[in-house]
């Protein structure tokens, strides 16, 4: 299992405005089951999964997704190359995304922030980190 969190979950009561659709970019199954776990925490959000080629057309029947998580180690396209896809369209650009990965350098993390991601989770999950993010930008209309 790559890069999959302990669960040992002490998640704050979600506020009440913490509502919206994410929709997580992933290829790896554990990391995708980690998450819906996490996300039972918050019952106002719903999660949709992609593998990467079509990241819009998974997000839902209607609406756009309020957050996009992204993993960089995808097996068609590379989670940067996603990034700048979802930054160039203009139905995607205004949406916050988080990269999470086990891929931590400095570097790495500057240049995906310099193309758009705004936030960088690395794996191991820090659990508590997720969940400050997902209220920070769930509850405030995209933070």
């Amino acid at each position: 299992m790559r890069g999959v969190a302990s669960l040992v979950i002490h998640p704050d009561k979600a506020l009440p405005a913490t509502r919206g659709v994410v929709l997580y970019i992933e290829d790896n199954l554990p990391n995708l089951r980690l998450v819906e776990r996490l996300l039972t925490h918050r019952p106002n959000v719903k999660l949709f999964s992609a593998i990467a080629r079509e990241p819009r057309a998974r997000a839902g029947p209607r609406a756009p997704p309020s957050l996009i998580l992204l993993d960089l180690q995808l097996p068609d396209i590379p989670g940067p190359e996603v990034l700048e896809r979802l930054q160039r369209d203009p139905a995607t650009r205004e949406i916050p995304v988080v990269v999470i990965s086990a891929d931590a350098t400095l570097g790495q993390i500057d240049r995906l922030r310099a193309a758009g991601a705004r936030e960088f989770l690395t794996k191991p999950l820090d659990v508590q980190r997720f969940f400050k993010l997902l209220d920070d930008i769930l509850s405030n209309g995209h933070g």
